[in-house]
């Protein structure tokens, strides 16, 4: 048997969708909605895509002609490596995530993530860690030991300095940016 659906008052309806409605203007940082955090996940992974993609033009413009010295040799290396870091784990990962955060809820008839605070914060230390991953080129101090980072070329004879370090401190907030991600999908 069913029962007809409870009409319920008005002020409780407003009240709900006061709580549940769109953030305006700079708000919408703090937005926990499992569709905004998706689409700042796929708008964020692009930006490192078009940025993974200037690294690798700079390398052929390297390699388009011999005896070229548009990039010096530990610069290329350190485009090599950040070229397929940010690939990896800034464009492949990051776009999976995205996808599972925006269908998912779709896909279950759910009204949201279980934990959406979890997944913003995911983004955040994404977005922090491929920040800092960049900022680091900047600074002169982009890693040089491969897309991997493999010994030996990450040892102190083939990069010595605080390269490598920088690295693994922007691939730290990458790593639990997709260990939140997990959790929460």
């Amino acid at each position: 048997m069913r029962f007809p659906a409870e009409k319920r008052p008005d002020s409780e309806v407003e009240e709900l969708t006061e709580i549940w409605k769109a953030p305006k203007g700079w708000a919408r940082l703090t937005a926990v909605n499992n569709n905004y955090v998706g689409f700042w996940y796929v708008v964020t992974a692009f930006g490192f895509f078009l940025a993974a993609g200037v690294l690798a033009l700079g390398m052929r413009v390297q390699l388009a002609a011999p005896m070229q010295d548009f990039l010096g040799v530990d610069t290329y290396n350190q485009f090599f490596t950040m070229h397929g870091t940010v690939m990896m784990f800034l464009f492949a990962v990051p776009m999976v995530e995205a996808i599972g955060i925006m269908l998912l809820p779709q896909m279950l008839a759910a009204r949201d993530l279980p934990f959406p605070r979890l997944s913003a914060f995911a983004f955040w230390a994404y977005f922090v860690g491929g920040t800092m991953f960049f900022l680091s080129l900047f600074v002169g101090l982009a890693p040089d030991g491969g897309w991997f980072m493999y010994p030996p070329l990450t040892s102190i004879a083939f990069s010595p300095g605080i390269n490598t370090d920088f690295w693994l401190l922007g691939i730290g907030f990458i790593e639990i940016s997709a260990i939140a991600g997990a959790i929460e999908i």
